[in-house]
């Protein structure tokens, strides 16, 4: 198999896939070196393709079924994480990603999808076995969430909550 018949077939492998893929499984998969999908992956991306790539493996970036999406700033501290998140889920939204602007490193980022309290839990409980430090830490409280819900209304309604709580900082249309 050529580079280019290989880089289309991790293109559907990516697209079958509800959870990251790690390198390793892929290049397991190809029968290529973990480097070789490093470098396919940097050139489906200078494609356009949405690939996301995070701690747990790479992640096709799929329309899901709600339709609107906004980028929104908010500020609080790690013991209101859950507090924030269950704000989002009850009034029907979904946390699509995060990520932080650091001054060093850049944009710093993780796809969370994030839709239920179920989901809320294993978040709180991963970074918790983990002893990771949640990314708003890196920046003070601030960061900024990808949320999607069925309507603009829906999206509204969550900032006007996140705005009443003294989460939000701002908002915008995240593209689609």
């Amino acid at each position: 198999m050529n580079s280019e018949d290989r880089r289309h077939q991790i293109l559907k492998y990516l697209q079958a896939a509800d959870e990251p893929v790690s390198g390793s499984e892929l290049a397991e998969h190809f029968s290529v070196t973990r480097q070789v999908i490093v470098k396919d992956m940097g050139i489906l991306k200078a494609s356009g393709q949405p690939i996301l790539s995070t701690a747990r493996g790479y992640l096709l970036q799929k329309d899901t079924d709600t339709r609107c999406r906004r980028e929104i700033t908010v500020c609080h501290q790690k013991d209101q994480i859950a507090d924030e998140l269950q704000r989002i889920v009850d009034l029907g939204g979904h946390i699509l990603y995060t990520h932080v602007n650091h001054p060093i490193y850049g944009s710093v980022g993780e796809a969370l999808r994030i839709k239920s309290k179920k989901d809320i839990l294993q978040f709180l409980h991963t970074t918790e076995e983990t002893g990771c430090m949640p990314l708003l830490e890196l920046t003070n409280g601030v960061h900024t969430h990808t949320i999607a819900a069925e309507d603009e209304q829906t999206l509204d309604e969550i900032c006007a909550e996140l705005r009443r709580v003294g989460y939000l900082l701002e908002e915008t249309d995240a593209e689609k």
